[in-house]
């Protein structure tokens, strides 16, 4: 079937996938990010810190303006650029002070690991009798020990963990869209 053909079959099913060459492009370009975050792992954990500190201040502007053009309760209003403002603060203080910032963002990972682990610990023993629990209990445990190994590196691994997880993350996500192009191909 050519190009043409199996774009038109697509577009009439109401499916329009994406050119294969992008994605095969894209995919590629995560792999090499990928590679250089595991070569440089400190430069990609501040490259991590800057985007979300950038991420925060864009959010904390939002939320002031979204404050200030909401016409309801002053009350809600004022909570609404109390959180603007504490979220915009959040990002400037990662942008003041990048080192400090990879260890807050390292220990928020640590967290987010514990609380996700425990939560699918409960699921899973929520699950009794059901296909999966056991890869449910089993992705809970790992979690919850990553996020230990997180915490005890803290010290020592920090100004590099997130350039790992950041490179673990583009690697995954390259694959996945090689996948995909190679797939469409």
């Amino acid at each position: 079937m050519t190009d043409h053909n199996m774009n038109t079959e697509r577009m009439r099913r109401g499916f329009s996938a994406p050119d294969w060459r992008w994605l095969l492009i894209l995919g590629a370009l995560l792999i090499v990010g990928a590679v250089v975050a595991f070569l440089k792992p400190f430069e990609a954990s501040l490259t991590a810190v800057a985007i979300a500190a950038g991420i925060f201040a864009l959010g904390g502007v939002l939320q002031l303006w979204i404050a200030f053009r909401d016409e309801g309760r002053s009350r809600g209003r004022a909570v609404s650029a109390l959180m603007g403002l504490l979220i915009l603060a959040f990002g400037i203080a990662l942008l003041a002070n990048p080192l400090a910032g990879i260890m807050s963002l390292t220990l928020m990972v640590a967290g987010f690991f514990l609380a996700l682990g425990a939560l699918r610990l409960w699921l899973g023993m929520q699950m009794r009798g059901q296909p999966g629990r056991g890869w449910i209990i089993a992705s809970g445990a790992v979690s919850l020990v990553l996020g230990v190994l997180v915490i005890l590196a803290i010290p020592q691994m920090a100004g590099g963990m997130l350039g790992i997880f950041l490179g673990a993350e583009l690697l995954s996500s390259g694959i996945g869209a090689t996948a995909m192009a190679l797939r469409l191909r």
